[in-house]
């Protein structure tokens, strides 16, 4: 089930990325509240006096005498108007594009704190298509409440004011008229919020589906799913349109509603000072401040309903994001816990269990300590734990009962961060960077790529082989996830990363399957010499890769059911005597 944050929880979470920057948010405000009471209040009261003082001009009127204050003074107000609206600019593009750096920055930080599971449960595609909306939402918001709403704020309120004082039965017209506005804004907020929260998770949910099919392509051809795809990514629109219009028609209708009391209350305006000049009670620079304001504020707060939609809209992007980087990691360091130390490498799994779901146990009470040094493989029927055992190692899960030691230090103890920097690990389909081979060889760690070091390892992994005919060699880009790569180039990379890595503790999940048998008898030769100075979990399924290592173990529905050698094992008979029969004879039963 989706999960979204709050309205209150979103806009907490973007005062949280924008709070670091008020040093330039709040100065530009302040010029933008300056900017306008100058073009609001300071502007109009100069063009009133001038047109009361053309109404009293004598037959030999002097320009300087009668005009010459007020020209200069609308000098000097042009001038500090600009000043304003160019300073305000300026601050508050740099606050906000900053604020944009660091949304993007806090959101990372949280979704590379979830857990391996929780991104494997939640498409890559969606998520990066939900951040991307998110980031550039937030600048339209910072944008919409700067240069939208704190003018149409400032600038009613400055009109209200002026009228109170120079008409004031004018002034409560206004008033009266913008208080029902702003009740009838309230009032419909709601419908339409909902409306575009819904359009805007229908847009994104297409989004993700384009953005999947994207990235996993050649899977979608080699199944001929292009036409599916079309039809489902169609099917995915058509509920954005719908949702789309759904949001429209809340916005006709409240826009209508608001129409009619803007034009009411400009009508009502007109009328009053009509009124008020027949009975002599205005001047003829009232009467012209009492047009303005009433078109101006008609207009602003016109405005404001489409600037509130706008923040409704961004806001309505910004909920799945934030309900997405709101979940509680399932895999947390706790306070203060100490880096780990790994002075010989034992590793110790005492009775653990552990389940994908409560109701699905997939480990129940297995035990086993690696020795120090000791290179043990796990085998055993597919589905029985043996990867899910390595991924427990690696802490990409927590185990629900008992405990797993390093050097008798249970790794929920420590932190993640140090017992990874202590296990070299090659998966089964091992996943890169988009980015260089000597980028991806020297990942995690700091600095550039040392390009003498890459090679070496490269060497001793056969990576050296194919990338010396590629065109850009090491400065190759590896593309999308690697796939510029065969599987047996990318897992040998993979290899070449663990070997510089030179860690303690080596855990190879499947880690020769995508070679051929001259590539994997070459990268074999590499690894034994690099598991001979560490502590080996090997997970295999092709037993030849795993019979000169030290010791074994089985593992079936969860559980060690047999361990010894290659040689006593196949005495002993059992699970691991029949599979080796079955790939010793070259066939598979």
């Amino acid at each position: 089930m989706e999960v979204k944050a709050s309205n209150r929880a979103t806009l907490r979470f973007c005062v949280e990325v924008a709070r670091p920057y008020a040093r330039l948010l709040v100065p530009a405000w302040v010029c933008i509240t300056v900017g306008v009471l100058v073009d609001s209040v300071a502007t109009p009261l100069v063009f009133a006096d001038t047109l009361e003082r053309i109404t009293r001009l004598g037959p030999h009127p002097r320009l300087w005498h009668t005009f010459g204050t007020l020209v200069i003074l609308y000098a000097v107000l042009l001038f500090a108007g600009t000043v304003c609206w160019r300073l305000a600019g300026w601050l508050e593009w740099e606050g906000c594009t900053r604020a944009f750096s660091n949304s993007v920055a806090v959101a990372f930080d949280r979704l590379l704190d979830l857990s391996y599971r929780w991104h494997v449960d939640h498409p890559s595609g969606e998520v990066s298509s939900t951040l991307s909306t998110f980031s550039w939402a937030l600048m339209q918001s910072i944008d919409e409440l700067s240069w939208g709403m704190l003018r149409i704020v400032v600038g009613v309120l400055a009109a209200i004011v002026v009228l109170l004082i120079v008409a004031w039965p004018v002034g409560l017209t206004i008033a009266a008229f913008t208080v029902l506005f702003i009740w009838l804004m309230v009032l419909r907020s709601r419908p339409v919020t909902e409306a575009s929260i819904r359009f805007s998770a229908a847009h994104t949910e297409a989004e993700g589906v384009a953005f999947d099919v994207i990235r996993n392509i050649s899977t979608v051809k080699a199944q001929s799913g292009e036409a599916l795809e079309r039809a489902t990514l169609t099917h995915k629109l058509r509920g954005s349109v719908a949702a789309d219009l759904g949001a429209r028609r809340a916005f006709t209708v409240t826009r209508t509603w608001m129409s009619a009391i803007i034009n009411t209350m400009s009508w009502g305006a007109l009328f009053i000072g009509v009124v008020l000049a027949l009975h002599r009670d205005v001047s003829a620079g009232t009467i012209y401040l009492i047009l303005f304001y009433a078109s101006q504020v008609a207009d602003q707060i016109i405005q404001s309903f489409q600037t509130t939609r706008s923040l409704s809209r961004a806001l309505g992007r910004g909920t799945k994001l934030v309900g997405l980087i709101s979940a509680d990691p399932e895999v947390v360091d706790r306070p203060g816990a100490p880096v780990l130390t790994v002075p010989r490498g034992e590793i110790a799994f005492e009775a653990i269990d552990f389940g994908y779901s409560p109701a699905q146990p997939l480990i129940e009470g297995l035990t086993l300590r690696v020795q120090p040094g000791e290179r043990v493989g796990i085998v055993g029927p597919s589905g029985g734990g043996k990867s899910t055992l390595t991924r427990l190692v690696l802490r990409f899960m927590d185990v629900t009962g008992g405990e797993i030691r390093i050097d008798g230090q249970s790794i929920r103890e420590v932190t993640q961060e140090s017992l990874r920097r202590h296990i070299s690990y090659v998966p089964q389909d091992p996943q890169m960077l988009h980015r260089s081979i000597a980028e991806n060889i020297w990942l995690g760690r700091d600095g550039e790529p040392d390009l003498d070091q890459i090679i070496e390892v490269s060497r001793a992994a056969h990576v050296h082989e194919f990338v010396s005919d590629l065109p850009d060699g090491y400065r190759t880009i590896v593309g999308e996830r690697g796939l510029k790569l065969s599987g047996g180039q990318r897992q040998r990379v993979a290899i070449a990363q663990a070997m510089l890595k030179h860690a303690p503790i080596l855990i190879l999940d499947e880690a020769t399957s995508a070679l051929d048998s001259e590539s994997e008898r070459l990268v074999q030769e590499a690894l034994w010499s690099l598991m001979t100075r560490c502590t080996s979990l090997v997970v295999a399924h092709r037993l030849s890769t795993i019979a000169r290592l030290d010791r074994i173990v089985v593992v079936e529905d969860g559980a060690i059911t047999d361990t010894g050698s290659h040689a006593e094992l196949l005495a002993h008979g059992g699970t691991y005597a029949r599979l080796w029969e079955h790939q010793s004879g070259g066939f598979i039963d």
